[in-house]
């Protein structure tokens, strides 16, 4: 069996930042992890092959380097030169060429 969740790779909320977008989900819209992400990404290999496309942030995962607690980093998925990168950057930074990735659950 299959279950089949509608998902978006960013376009709805690109150039927010991470933080803004955890508060402004629409009330069927959910975050989607990197794994989640990931499995998108190797059934959707065009989706990220040259910089100029939007890179997407993983709004479903929080990251602290220091393990502090403060989890003020979000992954990302983008593209530099010849090669998909898997990074971090700081939740409340709201970039043009970023958009979060979510899924929507059925009404």
């Amino acid at each position: 069996d299959f279950l089949l969740i509608p998902t978006q790779f960013g376009l709805s909320h690109r150039g927010r930042s991470v933080r803004k977008v955890r508060v402004n989900y629409a009330p069927h819209e959910f975050g989607l992890g990197s794994f989640i992400i990931g499995c998108m990404l190797l059934s959707h290999p065009e989706r990220l092959v040259q910089w100029e496309q939007l890179h997407i942030d993983v709004v479903g995962d929080e990251f602290d380097p220091d393990a502090g607690g403060r989890f003020g980093l979000a992954p990302y998925f983008g593209f530099n030169v010849d090669e998909v990168r898997f990074g971090t950057f700081p939740v409340s930074d709201a970039r043009e060429y970023y958009g979060t990735a979510s899924g929507f659950l059925p009404q």
